[in-house]
């Protein structure tokens, strides 16, 4: 079993030399060093869920609370950070499905398919 985890480290080492794994770290740097960027997702994120919530319970407001999400959804649109960082994901993403499909298929094992979506839609 041991020589399965020295190729699992290597297997991971040679994810991390990936432009997909570069490009994420890089765009991932830039939004941890751009504290405006990450309270203005923060911001959103908190009123989606709080739009969600309104919306599940019925409570009064749901319309403010709709456009203020909408505006901050269109601010997060503009953020080059963010968006840089989205993409990133998403590109990783995708290379760790396909990683995933291709074990799949050579252990003949389905494997629970990743969760779709993202933070902005």
């Amino acid at each position: 079993m041991n020589n399965l985890y020295q190729k699992i480290k290597e297997f991971a080492e040679a994810i991390h030399q990936t432009e997909e794994f570069q490009d994420y770290q890089e765009a991932n740097e830039a939004f941890q060093n751009d504290k405006e960027a990450q309270k203005l997702l923060q911001d959103f994120q908190q009123a989606r869920q709080t739009l969600a919530i309104f919306q599940q319970g019925g409570f009064p407001g749901i319309e403010e609370q709709r456009e203020k999400t909408e505006k901050l959804l269109a601010e997060v649109r503009k953020n080059k950070v963010i968006n840089k960082l989205l993409q990133a994901q998403n590109k990783m993403r995708r290379l760790i499905d396909e990683l995933t499909d291709f074990l799949s298929n050579e252990l003949n094992f389905p494997f629970t398919p990743s969760q779709q979506g993202g933070c902005c839609g």
